[in-house]
């Protein structure tokens, strides 16, 4: 009795933290530590518990930090974005979309991910308020970042590669959904962009692979 009290109590100070993300995925909760950059899982006697105390609060099996809420427009992927496959081979834009993504690794490497975050939504969030200053397509910048796969291997770079595609749409004047999604089985992360129920730089069957877990 005593150790199902410590579970409940430790298991609410976990699910009130500021900063932690869930998503439910085949019968488990996985969590996204944005504090520490960490994904994590319950044992199955807590994850049980978990579930338990999520019923008995009203919380939800999906669940976004009050700091980075789930936007009101956000809807499930459906298709792939045509200009994935459609432009030409625009070398200045190439070398723009290679500039800004190793920008966006270094920002990585020398800042909490919290706060590269943070800084992402509200450059996101002032789109709405600002025209296109580029005078490019957000077309053109879609297709620019698939060019720049053949010069710079996307592997193990979704992250900052999809981070550098919204800034880059942003300063189009085209306000987009940064994507982070889980999956088990073995366990995996992975990122990409939308624009409504349009992937903008991955296939819809490669992002439909993954459980949203966190969406800016």
């Amino acid at each position: 009795m005593a150790r199902t009290l410590w579970f409940a109590e430790n298991l609410m100070s976990l699910f009130n933290r500021p900063d932690l993300a869930w998503c439910e995925l085949g019968g488990t909760l996985i969590f996204l530590d944005i504090a520490r950059d960490r994904y994590f899982c319950l044992a199955d006697a807590c994850n049980r518990e978990a579930f338990h105390q999520l019923e008995e609060a009203g919380l939800d099996r999906f669940h976004q930090p009050a700091c980075w809420p789930k936007p009101a427009d956000w809807t499930p992927p459906i298709r792939t974005s045509g200009a994935i496959g459609n432009g030409s081979f625009r070398l200045p834009d190439i070398a723009r979309a290679i500039w800004v993504q190793r920008r966006t690794e270094r920002r990585l490497a020398s800042t909490s991910f919290a706060a590269t975050l943070t800084d992402l939504r509200g450059l996101l969030d002032a789109v709405d308020r600002r025209a296109s200053k580029s005078g490019r397509t957000a077309a053109q910048s879609i297709r620019a970042f698939e060019h720049a796969r053949l010069l710079r291997t996307a592997a193990d770079r979704c992250l900052p590669r999809s981070i550098a595609l919204a800034l880059c749409l942003a300063s189009d004047g085209e306000r987009t959904n940064l994507v982070i999604g889980v999956k088990l089985a073995p366990f995996g992360a992975h990122c990409w962009v939308q624009s409504g129920g349009e992937v903008l730089n991955d296939s819809i069957e490669e992002v439909l692979r993954y459980q949203p877990i966190l969406i800016i």
